[in-house]
Protein backbone atom coordinates (compact mmCIF):
# COMPACT_ATOMS: atom_id res chain seq x y z
CA UNK A 1 0.00 0.00 0.00
CA UNK A 2 2.90 2.69 0.48
CA UNK A 3 4.31 1.51 -2.47
CA UNK A 4 1.36 2.18 -4.31
CA UNK A 5 0.86 5.69 -2.50
CA UNK A 6 4.28 6.52 -3.35
CA UNK A 7 3.85 6.06 -7.00
CA UNK A 8 0.94 7.87 -7.35
CA UNK A 9 2.31 10.97 -5.63
CA UNK A 10 5.05 10.50 -7.14
CA UNK A 11 3.18 10.86 -10.85
CA UNK A 12 0.96 13.78 -9.56
CA UNK A 13 4.37 16.02 -8.56
CA UNK A 14 6.13 14.74 -12.26
CA UNK A 15 3.06 16.07 -13.66
CA UNK A 16 2.17 18.47 -11.75
CA UNK A 17 5.57 19.90 -11.65
CA UNK A 18 5.73 19.72 -15.36
CA UNK A 19 3.44 22.00 -16.39
CA UNK A 20 4.72 24.91 -13.86
CA UNK A 21 8.46 24.84 -15.10
CA UNK A 22 7.42 24.98 -18.77
CA UNK A 23 8.13 28.47 -20.14
CA UNK A 24 4.85 30.30 -21.64
CA UNK A 25 6.51 32.04 -24.79
CA UNK A 26 5.68 36.14 -24.57
CA UNK A 27 5.34 37.05 -28.23
CA UNK A 28 4.80 40.59 -27.15
CA UNK A 29 8.64 40.68 -26.76
CA UNK A 30 9.41 40.23 -30.35
CA UNK A 31 10.44 42.49 -32.65
CA UNK A 32 7.02 42.02 -34.56
CA UNK A 33 5.15 43.23 -31.79
CA UNK A 34 6.68 46.28 -32.12
CA UNK A 35 4.41 48.95 -33.82
CA UNK A 36 7.22 49.86 -36.07
CA UNK A 37 7.57 46.60 -37.35
CA UNK A 38 7.61 46.79 -41.01
CA UNK A 39 6.03 43.03 -42.40
CA UNK A 40 6.63 44.24 -45.79
CA UNK A 41 10.13 43.19 -44.78
CA UNK A 42 9.88 39.74 -44.69
CA UNK A 43 11.07 36.68 -46.72
CA UNK A 44 8.55 34.72 -48.72
CA UNK A 45 7.37 31.52 -47.97
CA UNK A 46 8.75 28.58 -49.56
CA UNK A 47 9.49 24.91 -49.36
CA UNK A 48 6.44 22.89 -48.55
CA UNK A 49 4.48 25.66 -47.21
CA UNK A 50 3.46 27.13 -50.24
CA UNK A 51 0.15 26.49 -50.66
CA UNK A 52 -0.46 23.53 -53.35
CA UNK A 53 -2.23 23.98 -56.50
CA UNK A 54 -6.22 22.61 -56.55
CA UNK A 55 -7.35 19.50 -58.24
CA UNK A 56 -10.84 21.19 -58.58
CA UNK A 57 -11.89 21.80 -62.13
CA UNK A 58 -11.96 25.43 -63.45
CA UNK A 59 -15.38 25.48 -65.11
CA UNK A 60 -14.73 28.64 -66.43
CA UNK A 61 -12.35 27.02 -69.50
CA UNK A 62 -15.91 24.77 -70.59
CA UNK A 63 -17.57 25.49 -73.68
CA UNK A 64 -20.64 26.39 -71.33
CA UNK A 65 -18.42 29.21 -70.09
CA UNK A 66 -18.45 31.04 -73.42
CA UNK A 67 -21.45 34.04 -73.32
CA UNK A 68 -22.38 32.99 -76.62
CA UNK A 69 -23.17 29.41 -75.37
CA UNK A 70 -26.74 28.38 -75.82
CA UNK A 71 -28.36 26.32 -72.69
CA UNK A 72 -31.60 25.86 -74.38
CA UNK A 73 -30.13 23.70 -76.90
CA UNK A 74 -28.95 21.52 -74.78
CA UNK A 75 -30.26 17.82 -74.57
CA UNK A 76 -32.19 16.94 -71.78
CA UNK A 77 -31.07 13.58 -70.56
CA UNK A 78 -33.65 10.26 -69.90
CA UNK A 79 -33.97 9.95 -66.71
CA UNK A 80 -35.86 7.31 -64.89
CA UNK A 81 -37.74 8.56 -61.82
CA UNK A 82 -38.31 5.69 -59.62
CA UNK A 83 -40.12 5.75 -56.12
CA UNK A 84 -38.60 3.43 -53.28
CA UNK A 85 -41.04 2.31 -50.84
CA UNK A 86 -41.21 4.60 -47.26
CA UNK A 87 -39.00 2.97 -44.42
CA UNK A 88 -40.63 5.48 -41.82
CA UNK A 89 -42.90 3.87 -39.39
CA UNK A 90 -46.29 4.18 -38.91
CA UNK A 91 -47.15 5.43 -35.21
CA UNK A 92 -50.56 5.33 -35.47
CA UNK A 93 -50.69 1.72 -35.45
CA UNK A 94 -48.70 1.12 -32.13
CA UNK A 95 -49.89 -0.26 -29.22
CA UNK A 96 -49.02 3.41 -27.14
CA UNK A 97 -51.46 5.34 -29.54
CA UNK A 98 -54.56 2.99 -29.02
CA UNK A 99 -53.76 2.99 -25.23
CA UNK A 100 -54.17 6.79 -24.64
Amino acid sequence: MKLLTSVALSAVFVFSSASVVADIPDFSKTSAAKSSYDFSKNKPISGNHLQQSSTRHDFSKTVAADKDYQFSKNEIPAVKVSVAPSTQHDFSTTTALKQS
